[in-house]
This record gives structure tokens, C-alpha cells and sequence, in this order.
């Protein structure tokens, strides 16, 4: 199963993609045939990444909403150029929790609320999914202007953060 934009393609890694991941993000880029990237990742973003592949590891059988990372992809490129995942099986009100990130040099592209609207609107489609959310440090306004134009509302804040969903309440 992949997801497709206008300008993107958003590939969520199953368990055998997972083990690759977590071996570095270049065995990953073999198999799916991508080209490169061009700049190193950051350490963070890195250890986000080998974390999340880890855990698809531990729980195989909750790959797609506990564990899986979902590669995005720039289609004229095709290039990795971001990632998200959800951060946890749905909750008891059906909502799913949704993190993300993009590589350094394509930001501020609108790339990534490309991505997470497509994503936000198919999880809401399936089965077990009523809403999308997210929490953002208050100062992190990047992370704000992502959900803001993914139609998602700030519907909860806490000293440090802000949460949001989609659909909005």
C-alpha cells in the first residue's frame, strides 16, 4: 500500500523495509530504487527513525499504527525527503497520534502538510480511525503552520505544548 500526492509518494515500510531502516537509511533507499539523499541526516532525526524501525521489530504485528515509519518521497526527484509515523495503536476515542519530519533542505515547501493531509485523510477512512492528532512544543510555529493548512484544530494547550486534530471537534 502507498499513498500518492500531486508531488509525492508516501510509502509506509513494512517489517522486512523496518530491518533495513534500522541497518541505515541507505539499505532502505536501495531496495525502494531511491536516489540518495543528498545530505546527511541530522542526529536526531536519525536516531527517530532507527527507533521507530526498532520498534516494528519488537511488535511486528502492529506495524502500521504502533511502529511504522511512512517514507515521503519527492516524485521528481525520487528522493526521500521526510518521514512520519504514528506514535502509538488508536486510543480509546479512536484517535491515532501522528509525528513527522522533514529533511532540512526541503522545508517550507509545503511538502510535509502535503503528507500529512493525505495521511490524516486516509487513516480517517479506515475501520478503528475517527481522528488524527498531534502535539507541537508551543514555540515550534513550523509545526503549526503544517497542521493549520492540514485543516486540523488546536483543541487542547499545556504549559509547554498545543494539541491538535483532524477532523476538528
Amino acid at each position: 500500500m502507498e499513498l500518492e500526492t500531486t508531488r509525492l509518494r508516501i510509502i509506509p515500510l513494512d517489517l522486512e523495509q523496518s530491518k533495513l531502516l534500522a541497518d541505515g537509511v541507505a539499505k532502505i533507499e536501495r531496495q525502494l530504487g531511491l536516489t540518495p539523499i543528498e545530505e546527511p541526516l541530522d542526529e536526531k532525526t536519525l536516531w527517530v527513525m532507527q527507533y521507530v524501525a526498532n520498534k516494528a521489530i519488537e511488535y511486528p504485528s502492529d506495524t502500521l499504527w504502533f511502529t511504522a515509519l511512512w517514507l515521503i518521497v519527492l516524485k521528481s526527484e525520487n528522493r526521500m525527503i521526510a518521514s512520519l509515523s504514528f506514535k502509538g495503536e488508536p486510543n480509546d476515542k479512536k484517535e491515532v497520534e501522528i509525528g513527522y519530519g522533514t529533511n532540512e533542505g526541503y522545508r517550507n515547501k509545503g511538502y510535509m502538510s502535503e503528507a500529512v493531509q493525505a495521511v490524516s485523510e486516509w487513516s480517517v477512512r479506515q475501520e478503528n480511525i475517527d481522528a488524527i492528532i498531534a502535539e507541537t512544543y508551543k514555540d515550534n510555529e513550523a509545526s503549526h503552520k503544517v497542521l493549520q493548512k492540514c485543516r486540523m484544530e488546536k483543541y487542547l494547550e499545556t504549559d509547554t505544548s498545543f494539541w491538535w486534530r483532524y477532523p476538528p471537534l
